[in-house]
């Protein structure tokens, strides 16, 4: 995957429309994931409507609401779920944990029909722990971790453990490439 130097920023009207989503065969294998035996039934289907790499994890209840979502290899998506109206672009050797969501766009507050919605980056060798929420326009440097129960509202820099609510840098950290 190109690295990504910028945050794009997308704006939708919905005027009573849906946003752009998924089909409704990818929709329908996520719900058929949570059943039992369902998430080894689907998994296969799944990773190649989303175009994901076979290097490429992920856990049932993972889930995106419109596909946008670009992985490098080797990446861990546990059960996250990815509110992705824009791009999600995440590096490669990352790892998120257990029940994170990752949300890249919001409401305008004088108009709700007007979606906004900005690009996440999330670069080389992130490790995302647990109930993590990462929300739209944010750029997560390589090596960086992020601190269970953490909202990531601004950008955070390379090799830092970051945690909070807003999630901010407390160490700088020191980790190599991981290697499964």
């Amino acid at each position: 995957m190109k690295k990504i130097k910028y945050i794009e920023t997308f704006e939708f009207i919905s005027n009573g429309e849906s946003l752009p989503g998924i089909n409704k065969w990818l929709r329908f294998l996520f719900q058929i994931q949570k059943l039992p035996f369902g998430f080894m039934i689907t998994k296969e289907l799944i990773r190649k409507a989303l175009r994901l790499p076979k290097n490429i994890s992920f856990l049932p209840g993972f889930s995106v609401k419109a596909g946008k979502i670009y992985c490098d290899e080797n990446v861990s998506l546990g059960n996250t779920q990815f509110i992705d109206y824009a791009p999600i672009y995440i590096g490669k050797n990352t790892s998120f944990s257990f029940n994170n969501v990752v949300i890249t766009s919001t409401h305008d507050f004088e108009n709700f029909n007007r979606v906004i919605a900005k690009s996440i980056i999330i670069e080389d060798n992130v490790w995302i722990t647990s109930n993590v929420l990462i929300l739209m326009g944010v750029r997560i440097g390589e090596n960086s971790v992020i601190g269970a129960g953490s909202v990531v509202t601004k950008d955070i820099p390379d090799n830092v453990f970051a945690a909070g609510n807003p999630c901010k840098p407390l160490k700088t950290i020191n980790r190599t490439t991981r290697h499964d």
